[in-house]
């Protein structure tokens, strides 16, 4: 012991005696070898046996067969604890005070009326919209957003590029008006087409690009509806509404009559307010039976098909290859999607998948409304605008929230 000792100064002995009786690090403590050994002396000690380290080689295997990515997870792990990521897409606005914060409603088809863009035509952004549009889509928009005839503004094909071209021209009439309101501007949400309208509010999509996709998706949908005669009605249910029974029974009803059992929920749209979707006998069915179910079908919608159900399968691969090509950017607000009722996603697939859906499921707009009514603070709300031809959606705001409503605005076209 004694050689030993006039061999080795005693502060390395000290050192020797430690190492001796050292404890293994424990599962809070990150790993010696992993802190203390890099890749690349792993490697060589596993694959070039005269290359040696003081460790085990089970060890030295898990090492080596751990990415960077994952070494650094776990360091990081013990050191900060686990923390979910917000995957929602929302983007926060809290620095600013709730009555500053501005929510943009758009108007889908069925609020569309001859004379759309009268009002606003004068504002030079606006009508560069609607110059773009014509040419995007070869036909003077403008002169059929005003002249008509009611007819032809209703069919489809040229309804939903009107009521976006309409929606779009006005907000840019709307932030002419107010400098505010782009500054401001912090959620975004539009009825079916009207969808799009907010996704170019939010700026994920130009108007020219958001102009092409409706073109395209108002053909396909336009095509599906010439499958069957349908078209949609609004329904008013209650807790002792047997509304899922009455659909059913519709179905089975146009089975019998040969024809296509299409009867859906095709809109949320407040609360005990429902849209439904259906083939001609499904939706005579509802209003001949409305007691026997203890529904009430307030309406028939304006519009030429059952949108919005199963009966549009085929127009969702045509909408989402429209995308191809398109350049979509980060969102500057909060812009709600009708297939989730939530915000979007702020992943590119996520959002074409998302709109492309859209045409054959509910559109969600009561969802969509509950998260907005929830922005207030102690009684006190931000600014909603209704952008575009009609006042449906102030209705529908007014129904779910009279108080949030008092901060509404209609700004028409």
């Amino acid at each position: 012991m004694a050689h030993f000792q006039m061999l080795r100064p005693p502060q390395l002995l000290s050192r020797v005696s430690t190492r001796l009786i050292r404890r293994k690090p424990g599962p809070q403590e990150p790993g010696i070898l992993d802190e203390g050994v890099t890749f690349s002396d792993v490697h060589n000690v596993i694959l070039t046996p005269t290359t040696k380290l003081p460790y085990p080689e089970r060890e030295l295997r898990e090492h080596l067969e751990k990415t960077s990515t994952e070494i650094m997870k776990e360091r990081n792990r013990l050191r900060y604890g686990i923390r979910k990521k917000n995957d929602s897409g929302r983007i926060d606005f809290s620095h600013l005070p709730i009555e500053e914060h501005v929510v943009v409603l758009f108007p889908g088809q069925g609020a569309q009326f001859v004379g759309m863009g009268q009002k606003i035509i004068d504002v030079p952004a606006a009508k560069r919209i609607f110059d773009e549009a014509s040419e995007v889509l070869g036909y003077d928009m403008l002169k059929i957003c005003q002249e008509g005839p009611k007819q032809k503004l209703e069919a489809t094909l040229f309804c939903q590029s009107a009521v976006v071209t309409s929606s779009v021209a006005a907000f840019e009439a709307l932030k002419a008006s107010d400098a505010s309101i782009e500054e401001n501007l912090t959620d975004v949400a539009g009825f079916s087409v009207g969808e799009y309208s907010a996704l170019v509010a939010g700026k994920i999509l130009s108007f020219g690009d958001a102009i092409k996709i409706v073109k395209t998706r108002a053909e396909a949908m336009s095509e599906c509806g010439k499958l069957v005669k349908s078209g949609m009605v609004t329904v008013r249910v209650k807790a002792t509404s047997k509304l899922e029974k009455a659909m059913a029974d519709a179905r089975k009803a146009a089975v019998e009559n040969r024809e296509l059992d299409i009867c859906e929920i095709a809109n949320y749209l407040y609360c005990g307010v429902r849209v439904i979707g259906g083939s001609e006998t499904c939706l005579k069915f509802l209003e001949e039976n409305q007691d026997k179910y203890n529904i009430q079908v307030l309406k028939r919608l304006a519009v030429s098909a059952a949108f919005h159900t199963r009966l549009m399968e085929t127009a969702v691969e045509k909408v989402a290859k429209s995308f191809q090509n398109v350049e979509m950017s980060r969102p500057v607000c909060n812009v709600y999607s009708n297939y989730t009722g939530k915000v979007m996603s702020t992943k590119k697939g996520d959002v074409r998948g998302a709109v492309a859906k859209q045409v054959n499921s509910p559109v969600r707009w009561e969802q969509i409304q509950q998260f907005l009514f929830r922005k207030h603070q102690n009684e006190v709300f931000p600014r909603f605008y209704e952008v575009g031809p009609g006042r449906q959606l102030g209705a529908m705001l007014f129904q779910t929230s009279k108080k949030a409503h008092k901060n509404y605005t209609h700004f028409s076209c």
